[in-house]
C-alpha cells in the first residue's frame, strides 16, 4: 500500500497529505456521510 501511494502521489504531483485527504474525502462522500459538493474542485463547474 505504501507503494502505491507513493507512485500515485508522484503521479498526481500531490503530497502525501494532500492526496489523502482527497482520498478519505472521496471515501465520505461516496459512503453519504458527507453531502456531495460538486462544486468544489471541478473542472467543469458552471460549464452546463
Amino acid at each position: 500500500m505504501e507503494a502505491a501511494l507513493a507512485r500515485a502521489c508522484e503521479e498526481l504531483q500531490m503530497t502525501r497529505e494532500e492526496l489523502m485527504r482527497v482520498l478519505v474525502r472521496e471515501w465520505l462522500e461516496s459512503y453519504a456521510y458527507l453531502p456531495l459538493n460538486e462544486d468544489e474542485g471541478s473542472e467543469t463547474a458552471g460549464g452546463a
